[in-house]
């Protein structure tokens, strides 16, 4: 019998960990901190595990690699840039982007998850089948999405609930903001900051003013990282890495991190910023409560605008249409959507049980 248990990251908004058991083997899915300050998985009743596979290196999913002794220090698995980005290119095993390996006798078959640069989603030949997707999505610009294979349970991406705006919606709500000519966007370099440069690099013609944490994101995305990429993007990347100027004053499009102004470049614009009249400042992704971010909006100082970074409902049920589950677990999504969870994803069985046994 194979088993699946939430560690963490189901029924609310927190750090993805997800064991699972099948046969001799014992794998965990992901290590994540946060999002929100404080907030561990809980790992101490996990007991010794064979392996870690990491879906992709944002902080949610890898943040907790601390607690790897806690569970018996496994060998760590995950594509070369996301050890690379980790500093764990010399202590891990590389996954392909795209393709087959072996983990602990488990068949492990991976595909661009379009979300961040070396993210996977992870097929596991166990049962019927189980898909984890980590994060993924099919609307970015520059990340590259591979449809996954039928699994007979599916572990998705419910992060937006049942939220169904476009990505062209969120290009349209900024586009006054873009054109007003000085916004501070505080971004994540490894997810929608690269986003969002290419947006508006090609939208306007004109290079955005950007952090040196960005710029080396760039850097690495359109070389040793293009493999993570859509067609024919890397050239712009590596031309705005190159020729964009750094962030010297309240002028036009900025993009610097971190993503919710608490630390960085972004960290100390905000604060030199924040009394000002210019520039305005615009946050497009989660924020957690008591950040800056959470302040600077409560007080009308800076605004959210979404920039779709995850699936929207319609995106996963394409997926659930696509790969055919009788079993569907959303994950890093509020409880609250359950119903429509169910309505969208009938006739699979949609649960947000902490343990559920895998389809034989």
């Amino acid at each position: 019998m194979a088993r699946l248990t939430a560690i963490s990251g189901v029924g609310a908004k927190g750090p993805a960990c997800f064991l699972v058991e099948a046969g001799a083997a014992r794998l965990l899915l992901d290590l994540g901190y946060g999002p929100n300050p404080g907030q561990w998985p809980d790992v101490e009743g996990v007991g010794r595990v064979d392996a870690l596979l990491l879906s992709h290196g944002h902080r949610d999913h890898a943040g907790a690699l601390k607690l790897a002794p806690q569970v018996g220090n496994p060998p760590l698995f995950a594509t070369a840039a996301v050890l690379d980005r980790l500093g764990r290119s010399a202590g891990g095993t590389v996954l392909p982007l795209q393709g087959n390996s072996e983990v602990c006798g488990v068949r492990v078959r991976t595909g661009r998850n379009g979300h961040a640069p070396g993210g996977v989603w992870l097929h596991l030949d166990i049962g019927d089948g189980l898909l984890y997707t980590g994060d993924y999505g099919v609307e970015s610009p520059i990340y590259a999405y591979d449809p996954p294979p039928p699994a007979g349970t599916v572990v998705l991406d419910g992060s937006y609930g049942d939220y169904s705006g476009s990505i062209e919606d969120c290009v349209a709500h900024l586009a006054p903001a873009f054109d007003r000519g000085a916004v501070l966007l505080p971004v994540p370099p490894d997810g929608r900051g690269p986003e969002l440069a290419y947006q508006f690099s090609t939208s306007h013609g004109i290079l955005p003013c950007i952090g040196a944490d960005l710029r080396a994101s760039l850097e690495r995305l359109a070389s040793a990282e293009r493999g993570s990429l859509r067609p024919g993007v890397a050239t712009l990347l590596a031309r705005i890495a190159r020729d964009a100027p750094p962030i010297a004053e309240p002028r036009g499009i900025l993009l610097t991190g971190r993503a919710d102004a608490s630390d960085g470049e972004a960290a100390d614009l905000a604060t030199r910023w924040e009394r000002q009249a210019a520039p305005e400042i615009v946050f497009t992704g989660y924020f957690p409560f008591g950040t800056p971010a959470h302040r600077l909006v409560g007080a009308r100082r800076a605004s959210y605008i979404r920039w779709n970074a995850h699936p929207r409902l319609e995106d996963n049920l394409s997926l659930v249409r696509a790969v055919e589950p009788r079993t569907v677990m959303p994950a890093f999504g509020d409880a609250r959507h359950l119903a429509a969870w169910s309505r969208a994803f009938a006739p699979a069985r949609v649960t947000i049980e902490r343990e559920i046994t895998l389809s034989a």
